[in-house]
């Protein structure tokens, strides 16, 4: 699993240089973090693992930028897609870069709303999904739920919401990851854990060609949600089954891709995996 997570960070990208004067965090992001291909096929696989259906339509909560919203529009002719996320500027940043330059066509299959997930915006769908640990901005049992129970509210009859968790004993110690991205390096920082809250605050950095740096670009202060409490909220918010999944490996520890779904596991020092309820 510890190899998943690497892979899931480690991305599938044009080689492009990257210069201080040009240099957008939010590019940089997308980059190095978001795999929007990768999730599109399994965001597909794990509906039709479950629904027998395949899916046409995708709500992407905490959407950033955009571009998984845009890349499932782009996957084929007859899907559509809704990004919701409170940052106006990262949305209207996010449509310069994937919208403006796409076809009409396409870009009526994907919708853009500037507002609180909270607050039902946009017709409901196929799939809801919310990745990359966004949904731990909410850092109580009631918020959480209250969140999870308006996420539902916005699947069709039988829609699924997906998330990612991660853990393991390594995610509570402050720690700074390197990787090399083309050529920039990219630092997840974890900087604090309290294990009476379980309250962690996170950092993204960058460091540029020629060693210049961007700084805390990305600040992140969340609640860490373990997979059992995100099981019982998303019972408690309505959702009839929740499945916690886990990915198989290979001889050599590497992830298959192939998930299925345990009663039990062995910790890790990291792990990253996807919780799926249906609606």
């Amino acid at each position: 699993m510890v190899a998943q997570l690497e892979r899931k960070r480690s991305k599938r990208v044009a080689k492009k240089r990257v210069r201080r004067s040009d240099a957008d965090p939010h590019d940089l992001y997308e980059r190095s973090v978001q795999d929007p291909d990768g999730d599109t096929a399994i965001l597909a696989r794990l509906f039709r693992r479950f629904r027998r259906r395949e899916p046409v339509s995708l709500r992407e909560d905490f959407c950033g930028t955009a571009t998984l919203s845009t890349h499932w529009a782009r996957s084929h002719r007859h899907r559509w897609a809704v990004g919701v996320d409170l940052d106006g500027p990262t949305l209207r940043w996010g449509e310069r870069r994937h919208l403006q330059s796409i076809g009409p066509e396409l870009r009526r299959r994907v919708t853009l709303l500037e507002g609180n997930v909270l607050d039902g915006l946009g017709p409901r769908t196929d799939i809801g999904c919310a990745l990359n640990f966004s949904y731990s901005v909410f850092k109580t049992r009631d918020a959480l739920r209250g969140y999870f129970a308006a996420a539902r509210d916005k699947l069709v009859r039988d829609g699924v919401f997906v998330l990612d968790a991660w853990g393991g004993w390594g995610v509570v110690r402050p720690d700074l990851d390197r990787r090399k991205v083309d050529d920039f390096i990219y630092e997840w920082e974890r900087a604090r854990f309290d294990p009476l809250t379980n309250e962690i605050l996170c950092y993204i950095h960058f460091e540029l060609a020629g060693g210049a740096r961007i700084d805390r670009a990305f600040t992140y202060d969340w609640r860490l949600w373990s997979v059992q409490e995100l099981r019982e909220l998303l019972l408690e918010a309505g959702f009839r089954r929740v499945h916690a999944l886990w990915e198989r490996t290979d001889a050599d520890g590497e992830g298959t891709g192939v998930y299925w779904e345990p009663v039990h596991t062995e910790n890790q020092e990291l792990w990253w995996t996807y919780v799926v309820a249906e609606r």
